[in-house]
This record gives structure tokens, sequence and C-alpha cells, in this order.
């Protein structure tokens, strides 16, 4: 994986920032309402700022391994306690990955087929995927990712004409409101995914060329979220689309051209299977390397994670209401370990290693 530069980050990037929210954008749709693209847009210059930050300290002190770094902020028996807090929110981003595609399948496409089998279904080749190595995680992930775009946009043609922007008028109505803050609050720990790339940093070539690819890539994810935002309001009103689970495979389905093109399922699917499946495998990836790290990683422990994901995946995915609940929860556990956390660690690490030189 040494070899990998900031090309490749832009995919791990775009892999694990961008599924989440254009698979379930109801939990942050249902407190911004109409103005939740605004809730969107803020949450995403948060991100932009967080990740800035984070790799100009990380460029500025040559220092991009986040265990050397939570180890010099908080010494040892700390740094590995809250290092085990980012591990453990990883697993949780496991379940969360492997529970939403099974319940997706299994509420809007194939309503007879049991959670289960999609959950086994979808861990089986992970596990295959994960154990043939770094370098074949980083191929999939960027002929899926490149796939995902191009399937993306033409989606997003196809979409156009059911849009109606008069549904997101008239904008901040209501000022800024309360539950619009929590909107953007929320939205901002569903972008939380981008934190699983951070472990990782070490691996990739380092240079003033991966801020840069990192900037390229949070642009385009953020911009991209925005608008998918707004699509979902315009289409269905913000009353329906806070009370739909999974709004755009509802959304796809208004597609129908010359009584012939009725693709519309065919582009999310990919989007939905293989964006969480990408987004799982760079999360097991991540907490590998983070419990090698934490010298608590053997080569069984790829296969007792899978377990308990696969246990907790068929609980969770056989009931739609816990699972979005578990969601809700699982979000402000997010914010808190991926970005609050990291953003302060990181900080503080500045500044004491701003003060030795």
């Amino acid at each position: 994986m040494n070899k990998f530069n900031g090309k490749h980050l832009m995919f791990f990037i775009w892999a694990t920032s961008i599924v989440s929210i254009k698979t379930y954008p109801s939990l942050y749709i249902s407190l911004g309402k109409r103005d939740s693209w605004i809730a969107m847009a803020f949450a995403g210059i948060c991100l932009f700022i967080f990740a800035y930050i984070i790799f100009s300290i990380c460029e500025k002190h040559n220092t991009y391994n986040i265990h050397e770094i939570y180890l010099k902020v908080l010494g040892g028996f700390w740094g590995k306690f809250f290092l085990s807090l980012f591990a453990l929110t990883i697993i949780f981003t496991l379940i969360e990955c492997s529970s939403i595609e099974a319940n997706a399948m299994h509420v809007n496409i194939l309503p007879f087929t049991p959670s289960w089998f999609f959950v086994l279904f979808f861990a089986l080749p992970a596990i295959y995927t994960i154990t043939r190595g770094t370098h074949s995680i980083g191929i999939v992930t960027i002929v899926s990712i490149t796939l995902i775009i191009i399937s993306g946009t033409i989606l997003a043609i196809l979409t156009q004409k059911y849009k109606h922007l008069g549904l997101i008028l008239p904008i901040l109505s209501n000022g800024v409101t309360l539950n619009l803050l929590l909107s953007a609050i929320r939205s901002l720990s569903m972008f939380g995914g981008f934190a699983l790339c951070l472990p990782l940093l070490d691996n990739f070539q380092h240079g003033k060329s991966l801020k840069i690819y990192v900037i390229v890539a949070l642009l385009f994810a953020i911009q991209m979220e925005v608008f998918s935002s707004a699509g979902i309001v315009c289409t269905f009103a913000e009353k329906k689309a806070a009370s739909l689970f999974y709004p755009k495979l509802i959304q796809t389905q208004l597609v129908n051209y010359f009584q012939f093109i009725e693709s519309g399922e065919l582009h999310v699917l990919l989007q939905v299977i293989g964006g969480w499946f990408i987004k799982y495998v760079i999360a097991f990836l991540s907490l590998i390397t983070l419990l090698k790290n934490l010298n608590f990683y053997n080569k069984k422990m790829i296969y007792i994670v899978s377990i308990l994901v696969v246990l907790a995946s068929c609980i969770l995915s056989s009931n739609t209401y816990l699972l979005f609940k578990a969601l809700s929860l699982y979000t402000y556990i997010e914010l808190a370990n991926f970005i609050i956390i990291p953003f302060i660690i990181y900080t503080i690490f500045h500044f004491k290693s701003s003060k030795k030189t």
C-alpha cells in the first residue's frame, strides 16, 4: 500500500464519506426539513475545515501516524484508551454498513428474502477481499467508486425532470432554528466516515500534493451531497422526504422515459451495494491497522470481528425501526470519536510539537 498516493486517497475519501448520507438522509431531513440542504452545506464546510487542519498539522510536523500522535499527546494508557474507542467506533461502522445494506435490500427490493441472507451474502465476499491484502482493496475501491460516480451522474440526469425547485422555497422561512443546527450536526456526524482514512494515512506517499488531492476530493463529495439533499426535497417535499427510510431508492422508481427506460433501480443498487461494500472493507482495513499498532491483532481477528458484526447486523437489519434508532445513537458516537476527539488531539499535538521546535 505504500505505493499509493494522493490520487488513490481521493477514492478512499469518496468511499467513506458519501454513502451514509446518500442512503438514509431522512435522519437529518426530519430535522432540517426543506432547509436540510443548507444544513448539509454548513456541515460540509465544517468537514472541510476539519480535514484541512488535520492534514496541515500532519504535513507541518511530517507525522501521519494516528497511533503516534495519540500517544504523544495522551501518553501510553490514555492514548491507547482513546485509540480503542476509535477502533470500537469502526466496529460500529462495520455493523452500520452490513445492516443498512441488508435492510435496504429487504425493505425496497426483495421483501420476501430475509435480511440475514443479505448480511451473509455481504460479509463472506468482504472477508475474501480483506484477506487478499491492501492492494486488492485499493483496486476494488478505485474500480467500484469510478463506476458508482458514473452511475450517480446518469441517475441525476434521469431523475432531473421529477424535481421541482419550488418545493425548497421559501429558503430559511423560519430563520436559523435549533432543529436546523441539529440537522447540521447530524449531517457532520454522517460525514464522519472520512476519519476511517486517518489510520491509513501513514501508508500513503506523503507530500504537499496529498493535501491538494484531499481538498479536491472533499469539495466534490460536499457538492454532491448538497445537491442530493436538495434533490430529495425537490422530489418528495419535506414531509414525505422525512418519512421515507431510503428516499433515494424510492426516487429512482419514478424513472420512466418513452415507456421503455426504467432502469433507475439498477443504478441506485450499484451505489447502495457497491458503496456500502467498499466502505466496509476500508473500515476493516482501518481497524486492522489500528489493532496492529495496539499489538492486539492476529489472523483470527478478521473472522472473530466478522462473526460479531454478522450477529449484530442480523438483529438490527430485521427491524427497520430498531435499526434507525440505533443509527440515531451511532451518529453521535461517530461525531465524538471520528470528529471532535481527533480534532482536539491533533490540535494539542500541533501546539506541543511547535513548542519543542
